[in-house]
């Protein structure tokens, strides 16, 4: 399917291919978005709702496509995705699982389920009044994407950091020595959860005419694509990451065609020689702790990581950006630039990050 509002988007997939092989085509792959000149918004119809009252109103998601559609414009390797928001993407697997959650400050927290280990183990059911809400969420949105661009299923979370919100963070590390079966036997039945899910909204897209994905990142797969993670880990050592996590990330990983792995602080570079090892997982996006943003920083880091046959997904300056690509070369790098006010200045960063190259 091409997207009608991509310019050059054979080029852009190219460069793409490229960037998932850990090669490149003279330069980085970029994502650069520029801001339309005239933004279209218009009276919204839903201000009065709350958040969780949005969450599964197919007509609310429709509507913020196409306002993000037809604000922006999608230069270098940008592509015009539409992903459901439901509950500040976290919330898929843990509602589906039975869980409740709310709002604070904007962002959806899953909230504590009182005798978790005495309830059924959770099964993915596709008739469930959630996933049910999501598939008219997903045909709406597709309904108003139509070919402009792409439509993601709905974004997962990993099957430990669900569980660490259902026990609470800190009930769980004591569980997880304390009652290590109970806790294997939920994160298993939740990677299922979540492998079926994605299975079956992935279906759904295929036959809304779509395939490409990108999940919640900024790199386009021609496939299904998801972003491995698990925010739990930073509280594990390297032992208890292998032996409670890993089976699950091997399971999700190899689920997909795609996949990058979520690296959700610095502290989370321990586990590097075990991600490694995961046969399919093609990547890292990072993603530092608040004031370890600044990407130079981190270049050995990221020498390591290109080492190990690794992608880098990272958000960066333009200024970063040139300096990375001189450092790094431009193999295997998607390059994330904050978005620009002007198209001519998006183009302008795109020049000079090429002649960096």
């Amino acid at each position: 399917m091409s997207f009608s509002i991509k310019e050059n988007e054979e080029d852009a997939r190219e460069r793409l291919r490229a960037f998932w092989e850990g090669s490149s085509m003279g330069r980085p792959a970029l994502h650069v978005t520029a801001a339309k000149p005239e933004p279209e918004n218009g009276p919204c119809p839903f201000d009065g709702l709350s958040l969780k009252e949005k969450d599964l109103l197919p007509e609310w998601h429709a509507r913020q496509a196409d306002l993000q559609l037809n604000n922006t414009i999608y230069l270098a390797e940008a592509m015009p995705a539409a992903t459901i928001g439901f509950g500040s993407l976290l919330v898929t697997a843990a509602a589906l699982a039975g869980a409740n959650y709310h709002y604070v400050s904007n962002s959806a927290w899953i909230e504590e389920i009182p005798g978790l280990w005495e309830r059924p183990l959770p099964q993915f059911d596709a008739s469930h009044p959630v996933a049910g809400k999501l598939e008219k969420c997903v045909r709406k949105v597709a309904e108003t994407v139509g070919d402009r661009g792409f439509v993601n299923p709905p974004v997962m979370l990993d099957a430990i950091t669900n569980l660490s919100q259902f026990r609470t963070p800190e009930q769980l590390c004591l569980d997880v020595v304390e009652r290590p079966c109970e806790v294997c036997e939920w994160c298993d039945a939740l990677t299922s959860l979540y492998i079926e899910c994605h299975d079956h909204f992935y279906r759904l897209v295929c036959e809304l005419g779509y395939g490409d994905t990108s999940a919640w990142l900024c790199a386009m797969a021609e496939g299904k694509f998801e972003a491995a993670q698990c925010d739990f880990s930073v509280m594990l050592s390297p032992g208890m990451f292998d032996r409670l996590i890993m089976p699950d990330l091997r399971r999700m990983t190899d689920s997909m065609d795609f996949s990058l792995y979520h690296l959700d602080g610095v502290c989370q570079l321990r586990f590097l020689d075990s991600l490694c090892s995961l046969p399919k997982l093609n990547g890292i996006q990072w993603n530092p702790e608040p004031g370890e943003c600044e990407a130079m920083k981190w270049l050995e880091a990221f020498r390591e990581i290109r080492k190990r046959k690794l992608c880098l997904h990272i958000g960066c300056t333009v200024e970063e950006a040139v300096m990375l690509t001189r450092e790094l070369g431009p193999d295997g790098l998607l390059l994330v630039l904050p978005r620009f006010e002007s198209r001519e200045d998006a183009e302008q960063a795109i020049q000079d990050i090429k002649k960096a190259s």
